[in-house]
């Protein structure tokens, strides 16, 4: 008669090889779960902030046409050199302004998206 004691330790060494496998590979799925939805989440946030950049770029191009600073210039050398750069300033203010604070409106919208769209 056959001994099948080491059948049953073999089974038992099987099942939790298996158990641990399993239990390793939904903690790989979870993290690969939670790295997309950050991903996506900050892929979210960037796209609110660039919105709110997007306003105040706005904002300050329709303040900057109620003010003409360089109106008594004579040569229009300043007014040209402002000309040239004053599109690449309103954005890179905007840009600052859009990131400044914790209640900004890049804020809002990410929060507000994430509950409207159940992220």
């Amino acid at each position: 008669m056959n001994d099948l004691t080491n059948l049953s330790a073999y089974t038992d060494y099987m099942t939790d090889t298996n158990r641990v496998a399993a239990e390793q590979l939904q903690k790989n799925l979870q993290n690969a779960d939670q790295a997309a939805k950050q991903k996506e989440d900050d892929a979210l946030f960037d796209a609110c902030k660039q919105f709110e950049a997007y306003l105040w770029e706005q904002v300050y191009k329709e303040m900057e046409k109620t003010v003409d600073i360089f109106s008594e210039d004579e040569d229009g050398y300043a007014s040209n050199m402002v000309d040239y750069f004053k599109d690449t300033v309103i954005q890179q203010i905007s840009e600052q302004t859009a990131t400044q604070g914790s209640n900004s409106l890049a804020q809002m919208l990410y929060e507000q998206a994430k509950i409207n769209y159940g992220l």
